[in-house]
C-alpha cells in the first residue's frame, strides 16, 4: 500500500458518497439559464442527497489545496491527462488550488515535486480492475467490500469525501478499469468536480453533469457558475445554507446583471 493511501485512510470525519451511471439519453431542449435557475439547482447539489434524502445545513468545500494521487500501475496515458485537463480547467474556474501530485508515470519520468510529500495527497483516484476495487477502497466504507461491490454494481463509476467542521479534508474516486474511454472521460468530469462540494445528482438539475439522465460528458454553463459560486470567497466552509443562497444570488447578480 502507498504511504498516501494509508495516510489519508486515517483521516476521520463526515462523509459524502457519490457515484455516476452512463444513460444513453439525449438531453433536453433548456430553459433559459437564469440566476434564480442556478441558485435553485445549487440548493439541490450543494445541499441535498439522493440517497439518503437528508438535507444538509451548511456548506461543504476544501480550504487546504486539493493534491490528487493515482492509484494503479497500468492505466492508459489518456486517463492521467484528462485528469490533467480537468483540475486545470477546475483551478482556472474556481481559483482554488488542485493539481494532479502523484502518479506511476510521472515518477518514472521524474517529474514529481522536487519536495515531493506522500502524506500531502489528500484526493485518491483508484483506476484498477474490478476484482481488486472491494479490498483497495473498502477502509473507506466501514470495512465493508460488499458495499463495494454494490457500489461497482450500480455505478459506472463513483466517489466519496470526508468533513471536519464542513471543511472537505479528503476524497476517493474509483474507476474500474474496464469501462470505455468515453465513459472515463465522463467519470473523471463527474467525480473530480462533485468532490468539490457539490455531491448530489438530480433529475431536477438541467443541463448538467449532476443529472444522471442527461448525455453530458463536459461541464456545462450552468456547472461552471455553481462552482465559481461555491469557490467564491464570499461562500465560505460552513456557511449556513440560507446564508449562502442569499450570497450565491449577490455573487450571480454581480457577475450576471439582468439574467
Amino acid at each position: 500500500m502507498n504511504s498516501f493511501v494509508r495516510h489519508i485512510a486515517a483521516v476521520a470525519g463526515a462523509v459524502a458518497l457519490f457515484s455516476w451511471t452512463a444513460l444513453l439519453t439525449a438531453p433536453a431542449h433548456a430553459d433559459p439559464l437564469t440566476n434564480e435557475k442556478i441558485l435553485r439547482n445549487f440548493d439541490i447539489v450543494a445541499f441535498g442527497n439522493e440517497y439518503t434524502g437528508k438535507r444538509y445545513k451548511a456548506v461543504r468545500k476544501w480550504a487546504a489545496p486539493i493534491r490528487i494521487g493515482i492509484q494503479g500501475k497500468n492505466y492508459p496515458a489518456y486517463f492521467e491527462a484528462y485528469v490533467n485537463q480537468h483540475v486545470r480547467d477546475m483551478w482556472r474556474l474556481t481559483g482554488h488550488p488542485i493539481e494532479l501530485y502523484y502518479s506511476v508515470a510521472m515518477q518514472k519520468q521524474k517529474r514529481l515535486a522536487k519536495n515531493f510529500n506522500p502524506k500531502a495527497v489528500n484526493f485518491i483516484l483508484f483506476y484498477m480492475p474490478v476484482e481488486q476495487i472491494p479490498k483497495a477502497v473498502a477502509k473507506y466504507f466501514d470495512g465493508d467490500e460488499a458495499q463495494v461491490r454494490q457500489m461497482i454494481k450500480v455505478s459506472t463509476c463513483f466517489a466519496k469525501f470526508g468533513t471536519k467542521n464542513n471543511e472537505i479534508k479528503w476524497a476517493i474516486a474509483v474507476f474500474p478499469d474496464h469501462r470505455p474511454k468515453d465513459h472515463m472521460r465522463a467519470c473523471v468530469v463527474e467525480e473530480l468536480t462533485q468532490v468539490m462540494g457539490l455531491p448530489n445528482d438530480s433529475a431536477q438539475v438541467a443541463p448538467s453533469i449532476f443529472n444522471d439522465k442527461s448525455f453530458y460528458f463536459e461541464l456545462t454553463e450552468h456547472d461552471r457558475w455553481m462552482l465559481k459560486m461555491l469557490y467564491d470567497p464570499r461562500i465560505t466552509v460552513g456557511m449556513e445554507r440560507a446564508a449562502a443562497i442569499s450570497t450565491g444570488r449577490l455573487i450571480l447578480d454581480g457577475l450576471r446583471p439582468g439574467k
